[in-house]
């Protein structure tokens, strides 16, 4: 086998990836405004382009560097007085559609419509193949695809827009159209389509980078791959520098990078062992994976077990369904009954996609934990690195080496993963009865009794409260109480499914609500309304529920209605709230007399919205806070973290010790955080 070698030319790329990388740090730095001040910064912009001017003659790859950097920083200076940073919970106006878009707005209106029939999981992923419209679907299938490195399927990027031009220039070639006609007509086709699809980060990257190879063409100078890339993250860039720290974008960029410089020679070298469609198969994913993996890291601290696997069994549907789709939304708006025939052709492609997605997805250990932050970055590309030296390199002194290196680190990482889980299980306490579950800004709780148990909400995602469940070694639920349908409360429903056997709901408020008793029912657990005074036993405790009491239509549903349950365990009694608001606190002292408890579960993660009266009638000596770390609402708020401490309670919360056990001892409750 020959030595790898890059067909491509690296002069443009360097200079764009360093000044891309001095981008990210000022925005970083100060993502509201020029950190150096407007004429600082200006002053530098044009140092930076004259100096890059003169020395690109002397220093070319140098010069380039100083023209790229400055120019960039010169679209930051000028942008950045104009850019507003929203945050989540801000409230944006819902903006005009322009003109010019007003046609996509209803062509993918009757798309959705006519594809709003289609069942299953293939229903669900039609749209976002097509047209990148993700909207339908479901938390369940979407963890699925997270879990198997699947999500970039439903994203609309490059291979959309291949798919898009190569349809169109063979169309027209067809037709008996010139060259440059073609070309013409390609570029108009693409524009067209990223209107429809909406024009995302990644639809934009590509789009560019595809318009960039339409008019090298008609000049007839085709460029490669490299170059061009830069070319159309240089442009991207120049037009909104804060997609400098956007994952979508970045992920994009890195993604076709991958497939750019790896894919051939990772299919050159797997044929060695597999067959040259199965090497090409397995190249492509892996390419994407290894160049993406360190970055997808800071955002989900786990490797995908069987991502590879998963991206090779789906990869031969993704554009069979992609295309027809495509057809299917042009055909909508003349031809309706023709439309719906192809997108059931469609849906047979994407319904493979799907059950691909929730049958890996279901293997064990579908995802390897991982470190977590910059370190977690930084071994993660080690490991792509040492990956891609072991396949490509052509030394075999350097497979030799780089391949014990890379197996020597895998066993001691999973040598120390198994010492640390094995140690974390001895740590906690056999005889726990009340769990926390750090599942960030939303309530996890989970309560045990002589092997029972009972699940208090699930959370905002599946994927932290069925960690937690795997810590403490559960798999089956007795009771669920879901306690209102707020995301941070009933999101991770997915986690529970299938395993619960009773489940305690409040009063739903629309469809949505409904959907998710729908699955519970499907799942095989009997759904039933919380309601004042339905109790029932775990173990050797006992429960009740003291709210909602039927009496107060304003408080059945929502914060106000939370189904709140008193436990009454051998030695002590606990009180959950769930986001339960201090008018009705107030209401449930009047109806009931509030006995003393030991353990409160603070009502919504510790907001101001607390009757101080209230809590100085339970006089708890626990105060649970179920928090998420650097929280957008600012919980738990400082007056009911003071309102418990000067009761004298203990006040653990799960965003500064993770995972909470409470346990009875002879002397009163113990208390264990995991850190």
């Amino acid at each position: 086998m020959k030595s790898v070698r890059f067909q491509t030319d690296f002069r443009l790329a360097l200079p764009v990836f360093i000044a891309w990388i001095a981008l990210a740090v000022l925005l970083l730095l100060s993502p509201s405004g020029p950190v150096l001040g407007q004429p600082l910064l200006i002053s530098l912009v044009a140092v930076l382009l004259l100096s890059g001017l003169y020395v690109i003659r002397l220093i070319p790859s140098l010069g380039m560097c100083f023209i790229a950097v400055g120019s960039l920083f010169f679209a930051y200076a000028v942008l950045s007085p104009n850019h507003i940073e929203r945050q989540p919970w801000d409230h944006v106006p819902e903006a005009e559609i322009p003109w010019w878009s007003l046609w996509a707005e209803e062509l993918r209106q009757r798309f959705l419509d006519a594809s709003s029939g289609l069942p299953s999981f293939g229903g669900e992923l039609i749209a976002g193949l097509a047209i990148g419209n993700t909207s339908r679907v479901s938390e369940h299938l979407s963890e699925a695809m997270k879990t198997v490195s699947l999500t970039h399927i439903t994203a609309v990027s490059g291979a959309n827009c291949v798919i898009v031009t190569a349809s169109v220039m063979a169309l027209a070639a067809i037709c008996g159209a010139g060259r440059k006609t073609r070309l013409v007509i390609a570029f108009v086709a693409l524009v067209a389509f990223v209107i429809l699809v909406t024009p995302q980060p990644s639809v934009l990257r590509a789009a560019v980078m595809a318009s960039i190879v339409i008019f090298s063409w008609l000049g007839g100078r085709p460029g490669t791959g490299i170059p061009l890339l830069a070319s159309a993250t240089m442009l991207m860039l120049l037009w909104n520098p804060w997609w400098a720290i956007d994952f979508g974008f970045i992920l994009s960029v890195v993604a076709t990078a991958g497939l750019l410089l790896f894919s051939q020679p990772l299919t050159a070298s797997l044929s060695r062992w597999l067959p040259l469609w199965l090497a090409t198969l397995v190249a492509v994913p892996l390419a994407a994976q290894l160049m993406c993996q360190p970055f997808i890291i800071l955002l989900a601290p786990q490797l995908p077990t069987y991502g590879i696997l998963a991206n090779v069994l789906a990869a031969p549907a993704a554009p069979m369904a992609t295309i027809l789709g495509l057809i299917a939304c042009v055909l909508v708006a003349v031809f309706p009954l023709l439309a719906t025939l192809v997108l059931w052709c469609a849906w047979l492609p994407a319904e493979w996609i799907g059950q691909t997605a929730q049958f890996v997805a279901a293997l064990p250990q579908s995802h390897i934990p991982w470190f977590e932050g910059v370190i977690g970055s930084i071994s993660a590309g080690l490991l792509s690195l040492l990956t891609l030296v072991v396949l490509l390199s052509t030394n075999k002194n350097v497979q030799v080496a780089t391949g014990t290196v890379l197996v020597i680190s895998v066993v001691v990482w999973l040598s120390l993963s198994v010492i640390s889980t094995v140690r974390f299980t001895n740590s906690l306490p056999p005889n726990w009865e009340i769990a926390a579950c750090d599942v960030g800004q939303g309530d996890g709780l989970v309560l045990r009794s002589e092997g029972q148990i009972m699940v208090i909400d699930v959370g905002r995602k599946p994927a932290p409260m069925r960690e937690c469940l795997e810590k403490l070694s559960i798999t089956h639920i007795d009771v669920l109480v879901l306690t209102h349908y707020d995301k941070d409360h009933v999101g991770g429903l997915d986690s529970v499914i299938g395993k619960v056997e009773r489940a305690i709901v409040g009063l739903p408020e629309n469809t949505e609500d409904q959907s998710l008793l729908s699955q519970l029912s499907q799942s095989g657990a009997s759904v039933e309304r919380g309601l004042q005074d339905l109790e029932g036993t775990l173990g050797l405790a006992s429960w009740k529920v003291l709210w909602p009491d039927g009496q107060h239509p304003v408080m059945e549903v929502g914060n106000p209605g939370s189904v709140t349950l008193l436990v009454a365990f051998p030695h002590y009694r606990a009180l959950f709230l769930g986001d339960l608001g201090k008018e009705s606190q107030l209401e449930l002292m009047r109806d009931i007399d509030m006995p003393h408890v030991d353990v409160v579960k603070v009502a919504h993660h510790g907001s101001a919205d607390q009757s101080s009266t209230f809590y100085s009638q339970l006089k708890p000596s626990i105060g649970l806070f179920s928090v998420g770390q650097d929280n957008e609402y600012d919980h738990p708020r400082q007056e009911t973290l003071t309102l418990l401490t000067e009761m004298g309670a203990l006040i653990p919360r799960t965003d500064e010790d993770g995972l909470i056990l409470i346990s009875p001892e002879t002397s009163g409750l113990s208390v264990w955080t995991e850190r």
